[in-house]
């Protein structure tokens, strides 16, 4: 006697075809649920290569530009601290607020401008008593004389370049 197989063919496509569909629905992602990308301070505060910045950034209290929407950073990595002489936050936070703060903000630039987008010239920093010079040599850019050790880290409120040494001199 012939079996009759049809049956079993179509249950298993069926079934086949609905945990097919279930997957498909449950993988929605609802905007609730995504991570979104992480702001200038996030990036500071999560990389250890920023851990005196990140300290100089505590004791200021933040600052306003790390806030600030389409700026671009040029931020001194601990490798250009040291470079500078400056082992940790201690050497800078014996200073006042107002000035570690408008040394932070000596490396800001307002407007969001990518690696690819740097232009030879001077431009005002948000400290307004403080300019940028950004210089082509050879084939890459430097600002101030740093060189750029890192370029266009995105963050959801800027553009980070990490430099290789500090703009100003801490007195």
């Amino acid at each position: 006697m012939k079996k009759n197989r049809f049956g079993g063919r179509w249950a298993t496509f069926f079934l086949a075809a609905g945990l097919f569909s279930t997957i498909l629905i449950s993988c929605k992602e609802n905007s609730d649920d995504m991570v979104g990308q992480k702001t200038v301070s996030d990036v500071i505060r999560e990389n250890p290569e920023f851990s005196i910045l990140k300290e100089l950034v505590i004791y200021t209290e933040g600052t306003d530009a790390l806030k600030a929407q389409n700026a671009t950073f040029f931020l001194p990595s601990d490798a250009a601290f040291n470079k500078a002489k400056i082992t940790s936050a201690s050497q800078i936070t014996y200073m006042p607020k107002d000035s570690v703060r408008n040394f932070l903000n000596s490396h800001v630039l307002k407007g969001l401008v990518s690696y690819a987008e740097l232009k030879p010239g001077k431009y005002d920093a948000v400290y307004k008593k403080f300019k940028l010079e950004v210089a082509k040599k050879d084939t890459s850019f430097t600002i101030n004389g740093s060189e750029i050790a890192r370029r266009n880290v995105n963050a959801s409120n800027a553009m980070i370049q990490v430099v290789d040494s500090l703009f100003v001199k801490v007195k």
